[in-house]
């Protein structure tokens, strides 16, 4: 009779708790952002012409946006379940809503402008960011700071989990 109750215990016990989940999301994001942005999209324009560089970049980083959404839902889920009434007074809380912000701004805001503008510049001169322009040059610019924010925030909600 013992060993039936144990067995029941053991398969109610949860696989991964909602903690461990949120971990493992946020590190997956972050990892595969701070990858892309260091590796992936560097040496993506060192071997490939812009053109084709360019359009890999923005699906990856159309790819990392959406996954970035997910993973940011988990761990508010995550911290609304373990904190509750004190969710304001976590800093987690905070680095999750800062990080929300961020991602929305770049990705729903400044990465349409970027593709604008690199279409006007690419039926210009046929081709892709050699025509200087100071206008994509501070948008990309932006957004490129605003893709480091992202990843020193998620470094610090890291540290505090």
């Amino acid at each position: 009779m013992a060993r039936v109750k144990t067995r029941k215990k053991t398969n109610n016990r949860e696989i991964v708790s909602i903690h461990q989940f949120s971990k493992i999301a946020m590190t997956f994001w972050l990892g595969g952002t701070w990858m892309s942005g260091i590796v992936v999209f560097p040496l993506l324009f060192k071997t490939l012409d812009q053109i084709t560089a360019s359009s890999i970049v923005s699906q990856l980083l159309n790819l990392q946006a959406y996954i970035g959404i997910i993973c940011l839902l988990i761990a508010t889920i995550e911290i609304i379940i373990n904190h509750k009434l004190s969710l304001y007074k976590i800093r987690k809380f905070w680095y999750i809503i800062c990080m929300f912000v961020i991602l929305f701004i770049n990705y729903f805001a400044i990465f349409p402008v970027i593709y604008n503008l690199k279409q006007q510049i690419t039926k210009i001169t046929n081709k892709l960011i050699t025509a200087p322009s100071n206008i994509f040059d501070f948008w990309h610019s932006l957004s490129a700071l605003l893709f480091v924010c992202i990843c020193i925030l998620g470094v610090l909600y890291l540290i505090e989990m």
